[in-house]
């Protein structure tokens, strides 16, 4: 046993000097530094610095027309749900359809908020806008912050430094998205009475409507929750309040501009 152990010590010894005497010899093969002009390293490694700078630049020109082609496919796809939803059903569709769509309409500030609110999110951002959110009683506007992920449509306070949530609710709990066929940018958003948070229907006024509604219907992937409601003379639309008897909505064909106000019976009236 004492033999065995004797040779094992050996044969380490021998392994620990070839180690050694191999880094020695590597040691003596490098070219003194201080003998060498300056830069020798680069005229070693330029034509090799050369072929990898080309190799990159080709690499990085494929991944630039891939992304640009993914985005230009992502473009055509939405232009094209836009005009199975809208064309000739909505007088506003030509101009709202001229420019690219957008995964966000904000200022630094609210893009700042929404990335903020975002982190104590476990889902993916599709789009945010500003809107301005009706009271479901009485009709008085407030500004939110609309954020609308793959998974739940939000509606936030903007407050000095963050977002405050005010309503958050799943996309497969929305039965309805309801619009007119005029100019304006009117948007009813029907809550299912199976959502144990419902404090009823949502009535908004929603900058760049097209874009936002086609990427909310391209997100559920149900094309027939879009309504459209065509103007006119004792057209009326009702929304449910929790508690209470629904409100009416009169949709009117529109004389100069777009609005949306209330009139002295306190129903909302839209211009389209």
């Amino acid at each position: 046993m004492a033999k065995e152990e004797l040779n094992f010590s050996y044969k380490r010894t021998f392994i620990t000097h070839t180690r050694r005497q191999i880094v020695r010899g590597f040691t003596r093969s490098i070219p003194n530094l201080r003998v060498l002009p300056r830069g020798w390293h680069k005229k070693i490694f330029i034509k090799a610095a050369n072929k990898l700078r080309k190799i990159h630049m080709i690499w990085k020109n494929k991944r630039y027309k891939i992304s640009q082609d993914l985005k230009r496919k992502k473009q055509i796809e939405l232009k094209m749900l836009a005009e199975y939803l809208f064309k000739d059903k909505k007088c506003s569709y030509e101009c709202n359809t001229r420019s690219l769509f957008l995964n966000e309409r904000l200022n630094s500030l609210e893009k700042y908020l929404k990335m903020t609110f975002m982190r104590t999110l476990n889902e993916k951002y599709v789009y945010g806008v500003k809107v301005v959110k009706f009271d479901r009683k009485g009709y008085k506007r407030r500004t939110r912050l609309l954020i609308l992920t793959n998974k739940s449509f939000c509606l936030n306070k903007i407050l000095k430094n963050k977002l405050r949530l005010k309503e958050k609710i799943p996309l497969d709990l929305i039965q309805k998205l309801e619009v007119t066929s005029g100019m304006d940018n009117f948007l009813l958003i029907k809550i299912s009475p199976q959502y144990k948070h419902n404090k009823g229907d949502i009535i908004l006024e929603v900058p760049y409507l097209i874009e936002f509604v086609t990427k909310f219907i391209n997100i559920s992937g149900n094309y027939k929750l879009l309504n459209i409601n065509k103007l006119g003379v004792n057209k009326k639309l009702l929304h449910d309040i929790k508690g209470s008897k629904s409100g009416v909505i009169e949709l009117k064909e529109h004389n100069s501009t777009p609005s949306i106000t209330k009139d002295k019976y306190k129903n909302l009236i839209v211009c389209g």
